[in-house]
């Protein structure tokens, strides 16, 4: 069996002493195998494969998950770890002699003028929600169809908030995809982190010691899981 691992810097382990997420020219980064998926996957005896890049943004991950799903033997367990709703992936497909970037992604923290335009004139909490929420019922029901057993966590509460920017389509949404998000006692992965005092870098990454016990977590979450049946 292999544990296939998609997310953003999270998933990938930025920020843990194995990791390497500056690619150089014609090689690709390297993934620590200290994640909690990386964990989850020694604990399981599987083979470990992570997908993950760091700052990528839900289109993306939505993209190398649909991917990775066509090409299943049937031997996999896919880790999803969502990412904040508020980042813009596009597609650029020119060659920048770095083999993995064929995607772009627009953060809140970017400084060009492509994201202050973007942030001052086309984004929206609303599409955020509906496009994000979207993408996530999208794997779901991929992965359903073709029998992928799957765990899922996300980043960003505000995928699930409906005080603002609520519709009844985001809220059907919510309640669709709600059931298949595995959280950390209730948490997300980074604020429980905080709650149990585990060391995180200055990038707000959870260290070692975080991605350990969260790993030992979802062993159990596994345990009683078993198959990508919704949460009871």
């Amino acid at each position: 069996m292999i544990l296939k691992s998609f997310g953003c810097s999270f998933i990938f382990g930025s920020d843990l002493a194995d990791a390497i997420p500056i690619p150089v020219p014609n090689e690709v980064p390297v993934a620590s195998q200290q994640t909690w998926p990386a964990v989850l996957a020694k604990n399981l005896n599987y083979q470990y494969e992570c997908f993950a890049r760091p700052g990528s943004g839900n289109l993306q991950i939505l993209e190398k998950v649909l991917n990775q799903a066509s090409l299943s033997d049937g031997s996999e367990l896919f880790v999803i770890g969502w990412t904040w709703i508020d980042r813009f992936d596009y597609y650029s497909a020119n060659y920048s002699g770095i083999i993995w970037q064929d995607w772009s992604t627009i953060l809140p923290v970017d400084s060009t003028e492509i994201a202050k335009v973007y942030y001052r004139d086309l984004h929206s909490e609303y599409q955020d929600k509906l496009t994000c929420l979207s993408y996530i019922k999208l794997a779901i029901d991929t992965l359903n169809q073709k029998n992928i057993p799957f765990v899922m966590t996300c980043l960003d509460e505000l995928l699930f908030d409906q005080q603002w920017h609520a519709t009844p389509a985001v809220t059907d949404l919510q309640e669709y995809i709600r059931p298949y998000i595995v959280t950390f006692e209730g948490k997300t992965f980074l604020n429980w982190s905080r709650a149990n005092g585990y060391p995180i870098s200055t990038a707000l990454h959870p260290l070692e010691a975080a991605h350990l016990a969260a790993g030992e977590y979802m062993i159990k979450v596994f345990d009683k899981q078993k198959t990508n049946d919704p949460i009871q």
